[in-house]
């Protein structure tokens, strides 16, 4: 899967550079949700760490178009993405769908990236 750019599209999409937070604080095998603005128009993102890396998806079901997650930072569950609508599960280093109603479509990602001072940031 290539990587595009389709999360720059977004309303209120951060700017390369962007700050999240800390990466420790994303424990392995979890994952946490970021947003930007406020409302409907909130940008809303997620970085899942899984085998040590971290990878960023927007927080979108590709089957409908909600957010993945009911509950905040709610996203992995037996070491896959689920959604907590639909059920569909995906895996967390390339966002395929692996199950459910929207399998074999993928995440849109977010690139990120940690800098020397081990910030999280939106990659450029």
């Amino acid at each position: 899967m290539g990587e595009t750019a389709y999360w720059r599209l977004r309303p209120n999409a951060p700017q390369p550079g962007a700050p999240l937070g800390p990466a420790e604080e994303i424990a392995e095998g979890s994952a946490r949700e970021y947003s930007f603005g406020r409302g409907r128009s909130a940008f809303r993102m997620f970085v899942v760490r899984h085998l040590r890396e971290y990878r960023g998806y927007l927080n979108i079901c590709p089957h409908f178009s909600l957010p993945l997650n009911h509950e905040p930072d709610a996203f992995m569950s037996d070491g896959l993405i689920v959604c907590t609508r639909h059920f569909a599960r995906f895996r967390p280093l390339d966002g395929m769908c692996v199950e459910g109603a929207c399998e074999g479509s993928h995440l849109d990602p977010v690139p990120v990236e940690i800098g020397a001072d081990g910030m999280l940031r939106i990659a450029g």
